[in-house]
């Protein structure tokens, strides 16, 4: 009984206040040619006066597969979770943190992702657009239960970028468009985004600052059809069929949206088939109202007014919504808030040479003891469990017992820091950013030759003068003994590994057999122990508690 009353009492809105705060989401969509892709979340929550175990993850767009066993979460201490994720019902998700675990007192950020099959879900395809067929991507992350400082959607489309060619170059030559909502919500700019191959690819952000609860950060889009190899079409209308083609007919979940993009009722779902028998209705009572649903379609096509992402427009004198482009970045305004560490990644250090510093650092103030270095070996005294810094924290929980280091933390701790300096760099000039590192690590004079910062700076310093000094004699050897631990990521700089396939591989190739046995003997262990308190809860309190309540 008390179990129960403490599940209530947390659901309550006004409690949840005052221990949560769901501070800010950050989603990145990675398209791939047939429609299939994987969804990042970033979700930062901050908590105060109590302790934070899970939260309820809910209304994706797309059926998720997750990638359970790449699921984690960093607190501001840099301790690292693992993270259980389990199915509750339809598409209702628990993020848990593993092993009973809980956080109080500070800020924790959970990171998780999924492969998707956008095409099949109906939220990329094609539409005709006169004779010329158009992809449309019609998208949103989930909606949040409590209000946000903001909230960002990355799309990294799959093409490549000529030779000095900029985003917004590649959107005109793209025929990239936009619904007028989305420009008028959000702030648009144009990242760079690199893959394992060494191309920059054509991405769009999109950010919200102060994002309400609730917020429904729908992206509305279309481009060339030919950037994709899609199978299916939209409709041509309520009454017609799909344009004639080797197409299958798409499906519309949200009909409505054709003749209300980025308003109240396109969130309804309500398909083709029953926005026709709702049409029938109300032919059959106000008799007019045929007649007014087909002159507003009309009417809306003529001028661009797009549905959602399965719409098509008819006729020669329609005329293309205008990609209208902003940025969030703010001409000339430097990042001066680097930790040593970021300030090498915007410098562009290559994660080998990078690692082989934070690793030296770690050894001059004595957490670590590099004992070899082809391979690879470190060890680290019993007592030592943390860093002054996070990062450092990271890497010295990943030294496995036999000295080597683990290939899984090594590549999370990239990650970490790209999360931390997406906080720091969101609206600042990259190029000024860089320029002003750059001249700091040529001209300044690092103080302190016993800190962190005399011994980054100085290995930045002794980069790029070609400066001699003997601290750092054994930093290249440890640099190619970390190649082993991050394989075909060890050439890679900061912004190639982010989009590599050492990011993205993992547990998505897992088969279906160890995805039967994990779910069986995980169902198993957590409904045993968790439905007493956990499956009362839901039942007591379903209607108070929806997707974002953290517990």
């Amino acid at each position: 009984m008390k179990k129960l009353i403490f599940c209530l009492l947390f659901c309550l809105p006004s409690l949840a206040s005052a221990g949560y705060d769901l501070k800010w989401t950050e989603t990145e969509v990675v398209l791939d040619r047939d429609g299939r892709g994987q969804v990042a979340y970033t979700v930062r929550w901050g908590v105060t006066g109590r302790e934070i175990h899970a939260f309820y993850f809910e209304g994706a767009a797309e059926p998720p597969l997750f990638d359970r066993a790449g699921a984690y979460a960093v607190d501001d201490r840099g301790e690292r979770y693992s993270l259980d994720i389990s199915h509750l019902s339809g598409r209702k998700y628990d993020i848990v943190l593993a092993g009973g675990r809980g956080f109080g007192g500070g800020d924790i950020t959970f990171f998780f992702r999924y492969t998707a099959d956008f095409q099949a879900a109906g939220t990329l395809t094609q539409t005709m657009a006169g004779d010329r067929r158009l992809a449309v991507f019609n998208w949103s992350p989930v909606q949040w239960d409590e209000p946000l400082e903001h909230m960002t959607v990355k799309v990294v489309y799959p093409v490549p970028l000529g030779p000095g060619e900029t985003g917004e170059a590649a959107a005109a030559r793209l025929s990239f468009m936009t619904e007028k909502f989305v420009n008028e919500r959000y702030l648009i700019d144009y990242p760079e985004t690199v893959n394992e191959a060494g191309e920059r690819l054509f991405t769009v952000r999109y950010h919200r600052k102060g994002a309400g609860a609730k917020f429904h950060m729908r992206t509305q889009t279309y481009m060339d059809a030919g950037v994709f190899d899609l199978q299916t079409m939209a409709s041509a209308g309520l009454l017609a069929g799909t344009p004639k083609g080797p197409w299958r007919a798409a499906p519309e979940s949200y009909y409505l949206g054709r003749y209300f993009p980025g308003g109240v009722l396109a969130t309804v779902p309500v398909s083709r088939g029953e926005t026709l028998f709702l049409a029938l209705i109300f032919a059959v009572f106000f008799g007019v109202l045929p007649f007014v649903i087909m002159t507003r379609k009309h009417n809306s096509m003529l001028v661009a007014q797009a549905g959602i992402s399965e719409v098509n427009w008819e006729g020669t004198e329609w005329e293309p919504p205008k990609a209208q482009v902003s940025s969030f970045r703010k001409p000339g305004k430097v990042a001066k808030d680097l930790s040593p560490i970021e300030a090498g990644v915007i410098l562009g250090l290559p994660l080998i040479e990078l690692g082989a510093l934070i690793l030296g650092n770690m050894e001059r103030k004595g957490l670590v003891k590099i004992t070899g270095t082809d391979p690879l070996r470190v060890s680290k005294p019993p007592h030592i469990y943390a860093s002054n810094d996070p990062y450092e924290t990271l890497l010295l929980g990943g030294i496995k017992p036999d000295g080597s280091v683990d290939e899984p933390a090594l590549k999370e701790m990239v990650k970490s820091i790209a999360a931390g300096m997406e906080q720091k760099i969101w609206d600042a000039d990259l190029e000024e950013t860089k320029a002003y590192y750059r001249k700091k690590a040529e001209t300044d004079v690092p103080a302190g030759p016993g800190t962190d910062q005399g011994w980054y700076w100085g290995g930045y310093r002794r980069r790029f003068l070609r400066l001699d000094d003997s601290r750092y004699d054994n930093s290249a050897a440890v640099g190619e003994g970390l190649k082993g631990s991050l394989g075909d990521a060890a050439a890679l700089d900061f912004a190639t590994f982010r989009t590599s396939k050492s990011c993205y591989e993992g547990a998505f190739g897992r088969d279906a057999c160890h995805d039967a046995c994990h779910s069986a003997c995980h169902d198993a262990c957590h409904s045993a122990c968790h439905s007493a308190c956990h499956s009362a809860c839901h039942g007591a309190c379903h209607s108070a508690c929806v997707s974002g309540g953290a517990r």
